[in-house]
């Protein structure tokens, strides 16, 4: 299998994008990241919905004693009470290097092998710098899955 028949396909984050949009589109696609391109249209970074959620939502305090927190801390709700704030933020502003790219035609195992050395649940189909979609571990499980309930 290619993986281009398991490719969804998503809008590039470009500069002037708002992480509202970015949210948007990831939730519309069910991805936990988008390209991003730069002023010529070349894919030169990601956008991760993870990255984005730990460096705005969660205070580096927390994160060090998540083991020790209890359900009663109601009074640390700090992205409600940023949240217009945050998805006004300009999305370029926490691009990260794309390490997790390849080409549309490539085997399955490749992919999935790309995407456990670079520990992402997804990766991003590019053929000659053209932007063909997204893969994710949801996807290849949901085909193994829709393959075995047709009996293939």
């Amino acid at each position: 299998m290619k993986l281009i028949e398991l490719a969804v396909p998503t809008l590039v984050v470009r500069s002037g994008m708002t992480l509202r949009e970015v949210f948007r589109e990831c939730v519309r696609c069910n991805v936990g990241g988008l390209p991003y391109a730069d002023a010529e249209g070349r894919i030169c970074g990601r956008v991760s919905l993870r990255h984005i959620v730990k460096h705005t939502c969660i205070p580096d305090f927390l994160v060090g004693a998540a083991d020790y927190l209890g359900d009663n801390i109601d009074n640390v709700d700090l992205p409600e009470a940023r949240r217009r704030a945050i998805l006004a933020e300009e999305a370029s502003g926490y691009v990260l290097e794309s390490r997790a790219t390849i080409s549309a035609g490539s085997p399955l195992i490749k992919g999935l092998a790309i995407m456990e050395r670079y520990n992402s649940s997804y990766l991003f189909l590019v053929d000659a710098g053209e932007y063909r979609g997204v893969v994710t571990r949801m996807a290849v499980v949901g085909c193994m899955l829709a393959r075995d309930e047709e009996g293939a």
